[in-house]
């Protein structure tokens, strides 16, 4: 009988011991899949937008390092990129802005050097007595050897010591650069630039390169390629029960829900694997649905968004309430990746 009490009593103890494990491997679960956070902890979002910051601070301090932070097109580039970190809605978007800023922010601190470094020595050598006095014509080649010392081709001789050694000297100067060539004509110093069929072409290519990343994103934003990320996918089931017009997803309902994903900062979305553009329509012929006048799969009806899946499907709640008065079905799904496939005419 004493055996059977204790037992009886150390029972409940352990259902609550489980009962407590159980609680909290539900809780780690939940915050690992995003779900909830602790108090005072900062979210994916805040992460990838303070690293992004940082290294907003880095590339700062490059152009600091290269003596062009207070230029205006370094400024500029900048200011963009912390504006668009500021506006971005989700990580997968941070990461995208790092990429494309990181590169960008390089290519134009390097231009703003070079241009730097060559008006650096135009000054130098316009104020040289040898080449002001020089009746002809010249080219003085200035560049980087492979030691990093600064090599400097004048055929006729007549830089003074004085200019070579400002020129050797130069802070600007140190490291490996690009040459940079001058031509002296009649005691008149100018810079020779893309002198070379290889400069031109390489000046050509990197401005068709950038003006196709360029027309890539856009296209990305305008609908007319693939676009990729966080986001969530929505299906909307006719009601099991009903059979009169109210108990079935209306082409209004499918334009209530696309309006308020764009309302909340959706930055693209598809309907029926049909991608939305700014010309996009959704309408009913009879008991089909067209989407950019193409009929789509109903029951259910399958509307994919990217962007913060938390803001999106959040502003979903009243419409939601409101069709499920009716019975309708209606299905929110987070997904860490949404393809939206690209806009395809007829």
């Amino acid at each position: 009988m004493r055996r059977q009490t204790v037992s009886s009593n150390i029972l409940p103890v352990a259902l609550l011991l489980m009962l407590v494990v159980l609680l909290f491997n539900s809780v780690l679960l939940a915050r690992t899949a995003g779900y909830i956070q602790f108090p005072g902890e900062m979210s994916r979002l805040e992460v990838a937008r303070q690293g992004a910051n940082i290294l907003v601070q880095y590339c700062e301090q490059q152009a600091a390092e290269a003596g062009v932070l207070n230029n205006s097109a370094v400024r500029d580039i900048l200011a963009q990129f912390k504006f668009e970190i500021d506006r971005a809605n989700t990580p997968e978007d941070i990461a995208k802005l790092e990429t494309k800023y990181s590169r960008n922010v390089h290519d134009v601190i390097q231009r703003e050097q070079d241009a730097k470094r060559r008006e650096t020595v135009l000054a130098l050598l316009s104020q040289d007595p040898g080449l002001s006095q020089f009746q002809g014509k010249t080219t003085i080649s200035i560049y980087s050897g492979d030691d990093g010392e600064v090599i400097i081709d004048d055929p006729t001789g007549r830089l003074s010591s004085k200019t070579v050694e400002q020129i050797k000297s130069h802070p600007l100067l140190k490291g490996t650069w690009p040459m940079i060539e001058f031509e002296v004509n009649n005691g008149k110093v100018s810079l020779i630039t893309a002198r070379s069929l290889l400069d031109r072409l390489k000046m050509r290519e990197d401005e068709v390169a950038n003006l196709r990343n360029k027309l890539q994103e856009v296209n990305v934003k305008a609908g007319f390629a693939e676009m990729s990320g966080s986001g969530i996918i929505i299906e909307l089931y006719d009601s099991q029960d009903g059979y009169s017009s109210v108990d079935i997803v209306h082409d209004r309902d499918v334009r209530d829900v696309v309006n308020e994903l764009f309302s909340a900062g959706a930055s693209g979305v598809a309907v029926g694997n049909q991608r939305l553009i700014a010309t996009s329509s959704i309408r009913c012929a009879g008991p089909i649905i067209l989407v950019n006048q193409q009929p789509i799969a109903v029951n259910p009806i399958v509307i994919k968004a990217v962007g913060d899946p938390k803001v999106l499907a959040s502003s979903l709640d009243i419409i939601r309430k409101e069709l499920e008065e009716f019975g309708i079905q209606f299905i929110i799904t987070p997904s860490e990746e949404v393809v939206l496939p690209p806009y395809k005419e007829k």
